[in-house]
Parts: C-alpha cells; structure tokens; sequence
C-alpha cells in the first residue's frame, strides 16, 4: 500500500467515526495555526489582464503606511463582488462595506492577479476551507513586490463566522501568548467557514472548551445557519457567499493529509465581478 492510498484508508475511515455535530471534535477546533501563513510559493503565470505587480519600493505596503494605501485605494476602487473559480464550480461572495481595508486589500490582490493558480490548500472536514496560497514556484516574489504587512483588525459584533463567511487568517493565531497574539489579519491567507447548523447543546459545549459566552443573539445565528462561534473575535469577517456555498461543500469533503492539505491541488483564481 502507497502512502497516498494509506492517507486515503484513513480519512475515509475517520469521516465516518467523526459525524456527530452534535458534539466538537478534536478535529473541528483544531486551530488556524502559524504555519497556516507561512510563506510558500505560487506560480507566476502570465499577469496580462491584471494590474502589473510594482517593483518600485515606493509603492510597497508597509506596516507603516497600509492604512493610507489601503484607504486610497479603497477609495478609488469601490468593487465589492468577487467570484472564486474552481474546478468544481463557481464561489460568489460580497465583501462588507464596514471592514474597508479588508475589502480595498482583497480587491486590490484581486486585480494584481495574486490568487491565480493559488490553492485551497487546507480543508478541515466539518469546519472551513482555507485558501490564498500555494507551494508553485514565485509566491514569495509575489508577496514581496506587494510588500510586508498585515491587515489591521476590522472585527466587528455585527459579523460572525456564521456558514458562508469569509475571513481573513490571523499570522499569531498558533501563539496563545496574549502578549504574542496579534489579531490583524495576514494580507494573503482566506478561509469560507463551513460548518452547518449547531445546536445548543454543542455550543454550551463551545463555552466550556474555549472559556467564552455566546449570547442569545449569536446563538439565533448559529442555530439557524451553521458556523464556528468560537472563531468570533479572533479574526475579522470581512465578506459572505451569496452564491455557491455547494461548491464550498464539494471542496469541504476532498480526501486530505495529516496536515489537512488535500491529496490533490484545487486550484483556484478569482476576478471581479461588475454589478
């Protein structure tokens, strides 16, 4: 038996023993973690159609400046549908008004034709897909004519990782450290919660596990939509699917390793889409 065949087996085997939502598995809450954004490579496919990628370090992001860069360009670019394209379909989302640099930094690394041949390079049965990054060659060339930054936190009460929410990866989430952890978002690094409906029961069993308290309010979403609640206040929800969440679940159910990387590449680009 080859070690894909063997990965195979077994998480064939544990998709069957691991169904209840009722109750968290190990698995579901197993955490975004630093190597989630550690930075691979991608490949540099012809960019024609895009804007070109700046090679003139006055036009780098910075920590220092990306508030400014991303108001401005928030400002003069003021698209907010997306569609993700797969080989098992079409994922369309609508990225918020209220979180402005997360919207103005994805559509701006949109139009540069960074997520092309990019991957969904983590799926975690039952919880999200992961995506915006890639092991091909010149990813780390990519990133560094864009620059080096993070996103600062946009989080906001009003949005929650309900089912269909898209969020941005958190580089510190692995250090548990308060004085490590830091909640802007990297730049490059986006996931689509899954998770269907939840019950009460399971999030009373959330509370417990990571020492928090969903309200009423929250609770009326997850109950009626599905989500991870105990993602809330980490990371910022900066956009949802309106349309397409059956592709997100085909993605959700692709045989993965150890490492919840999926055994075989899902590609994926994403444009812009006019209204």
């Amino acid at each position: 038996m080859n070690y894909k065949t063997a990965i195979a087996l077994c998480t064939v085997i544990y998709s069957f023993v691991c169904c209840d939502d009722d109750y968290p598995t190990q698995l579901e809450f197993k955490p975004l973690k630093k190597s989630t954004i550690t930075v691979q490579q991608v490949d540099s496919t012809n960019n024609s159609n895009n804007e070109k990628i700046s090679t003139n370090i006055s036009n780098l992001i910075t920590n220092k400046n990306v508030v400014d860069k991303l108001t401005q360009y928030g400002k003069e670019h003021k698209e907010s549908i997306v569609e993700i394209s797969t080989k098992y379909g079409k994922i369309r989302l609508r990225l918020y008004e209220e979180t402005p640099l997360h919207r103005a930094n994805f559509i701006m690394l949109v139009k540069k034709g960074f997520f092309k041949n990019t991957l969904f390079y983590r799926v975690i049965r039952n919880f999200m897909i992961q995506g915006g990054n890639s092991d091909r060659d010149n990813v780390f060339h990519k990133m560094a004519k864009i620059g080096s930054y993070r996103v600062p936190s946009e989080i906001n009460e009003k949005y929650v990782h309900k089912r269909g929410a898209l969020s941005m990866a958190v580089q510190e989430q692995y250090f548990k450290d308060p004085k490590r952890f830091n909640k802007n978002s990297s730049p490059y690094n986006f996931f689509i919660v899954q998770k269907g409906k939840i019950s009460d029961d399971y999030m009373n069993r959330l509370e417990e596990i990571y020492s928090i308290k969903i309200d009423e309010s929250k609770r009326k979403i997850y109950r009626k939509h599905g989500g991870n609640p105990h993602l809330d206040g980490d990371y910022t929800v900066f956009g949802e699917v309106i349309s397409g969440m059956n592709v997100v679940d085909k993605i959700n159910t692709v045989l993965t390793d150890a490492q919840d990387r999926p055994l075989e590449n899902i590609k994926l680009d994403i444009s812009i889409i006019e209204e």
